[in-house]
């Protein structure tokens, strides 16, 4: 599951999820918003009738930017005493105590055994400590939380604006020369 949120968590709306569906099925692009400051937070679980390897994998596409999942633009905690957490459970964890921590299991868009998740994306699959069944979160699931805020992306308009501010300074400076 999605979540837009604030740094601390203590400010969450669920903008995307799967529920029950198996990851088979799971994959379609979806749209959300997100302002800046906010912090992007991914909840993901093994259903038990699938179990490991464990591991989620996304791409989110802010104005021109791109962020991938990997170790080092997202952080991680884990609950292991609940899978499909609620929004309220989600929050709790993310204000909880426990440090944020750099995932530690990573692989590549295309290996075994999921093969291309996000067609040629650099994105990679990503878990807070292993793929195993010896998982600390194999009875809960794992939140993710991206390492620094949204930045703002300007508007159209706002390039505009600086696209002709540009072209008057230029134009000035061409004058006095």
């Amino acid at each position: 599951s999605v979540y837009v949120g604030n740094g601390s968590g203590s400010s969450m709306a669920l903008v995307g999820g799967s529920g029950a569906s198996t990851w088979q099925s799971q994959g379609a692009p979806f749209s959300f918003e997100v302002a800046a400051g906010d912090y992007i937070y991914v909840a993901a679980w093994d259903s038990a009738s699938y179990g490991p390897p464990h591991m989620w994998i996304g791409q989110f596409t802010i104005g021109s930017t791109t962020l991938y999942s990997n170790t080092t633009d997202w952080t991680t905690k884990f609950d292991n005493t609940v899978k499909d957490p609620s929004v309220a459970q989600v929050s709790a964890l993310a204000q909880s105590a426990s440090s944020w921590l750099l995932p530690l299991a990573s692989m590549p868009n295309g290996s075994s055994p999921y093969g291309s998740l996000i067609g040629g994306s650099p994105a990679s699959m990503i878990w807070h400590d292993t793929f195993g069944s010896d998982s600390a979160s194999e009875s809960g699931y794992a939140l993710f939380r991206t390492l620094a805020p949204v930045v703002a992306v300007p508007e159209p308009s706002t390039y505009a604006l600086l696209i002709a501010g540009l072209s008057l300074l230029a134009f000035a400076t061409q004058r006095r020369a």
